[in-house]
């Protein structure tokens, strides 16, 4: 072997050792973190779960909770909130105040650093985490769409939802002309190697997801943010009467639907839960 390959080899050996040193020290950061969420509680809820049950909404209420994703780092500065069951309420402000992140907390997704939550009165983080985070329907701001059929990608949310509930959760997500164009119906395949959605379809089928499943607390992070105005507005009032007796938060930066909610709170730090005039 030449001086020059061999010199060759050795620095390459040299970067690749740098590297998985490098990648070590990067998975040894991330597992020396907390958990985001801790499953410390064993107390039932109490509130009635099964297969054809539709619980109602617990009574939620959130104390000085603030709460951050890395240690040091505030995401969501303290704030109080009271939630009816039943109420519809939007959460608005400026970008970084902690909109999504407070979702996070309510959906147990993410503890609170200081404060306290409670559902129905008891300590949110004594309740079974499982079981807390069942009475929860999340929609994000990126949902998942799952490579498999449209029905299937509903039903993920409630396994024994017949296809009439299928498809009246889709059209009540202003998806019903779309659905009506697919040829293959609620048997067409999407994801990967199936059927393009685009980024409206795809928030409004995660929307329908939500509005299938039972679950008495429904949580939405920017749900018509791809949606033109008047399809926006449309979309939602339809899930509003659709989720009625149902507790619905929903994170916006736009107006459009607004007026349909109960309560605007702006979440950031100088307005925390104070009401929008």
């Amino acid at each position: 072997m030449a001086t020059g390959d061999a010199l060759g080899g050795l620095v390459d050996t040299v970067r690749a050792l740098a590297r998985a040193q490098a990648a070590r020290d990067r998975l040894g950061a991330l597992t020396s973190q907390p958990p985001a969420v801790a499953d410390r509680g064993t107390r039932a809820s109490g509130i009635p779960l099964g297969p054809q049950t539709a619980p109602a909404p617990p009574t939620i209420r959130l104390r000085g909770v603030s709460a951050e994703w890395h240690e040091g780092s505030t995401a969501l500065a303290p704030v109080d909130l009271d939630l009816a069951p039943g109420s519809r309420t939007a959460i608005v402000g400026s970008n970084g105040s902690g909109k999504s992140t407070l979702l996070a907390v309510l959906a147990r997704q993410l503890d609170p650093a200081e404060g306290s939550y409670t559902l129905d009165g008891v300590d949110a983080t004594a309740l079974d985490l499982e079981e807390v985070q069942s009475l929860v329907a999340v929609v994000d701001d990126e949902p998942h769409i799952f490579a498999t059929t449209l029905r299937d990608n509903l039903r993920v949310a409630a396994t024994d939802a017949d296809d009439e509930a299928v498809e009246d959760a889709l059209r009540a997500a202003r998806l019903g002309p779309w659905l009506d164009a697919l040829p293959l119906g609620l048997d067409t395949r999407l994801g990967a190697g199936g059927h393009g959605v685009s980024g409206g379809e795809r928030a409004r089928i995660a929307l329908a997801r939500a509005l299938v499943s039972r679950r008495p607390v429904v949580l939405l992070d920017e749900p018509v943010a791809h949606l033109d105005h008047v399809t926006a507005v449309a979309v939602t009032r339809d899930v509003l009467a659709t989720t009625r007796g149902r507790t619905v938060v929903l994170v916006s930066h736009r107006p459009e639907g607004l007026a349909e909610f109960d309560d605007v709170i702006d979440v950031t730090p100088a307005n925390h839960a104070r009401p929008r005039e």
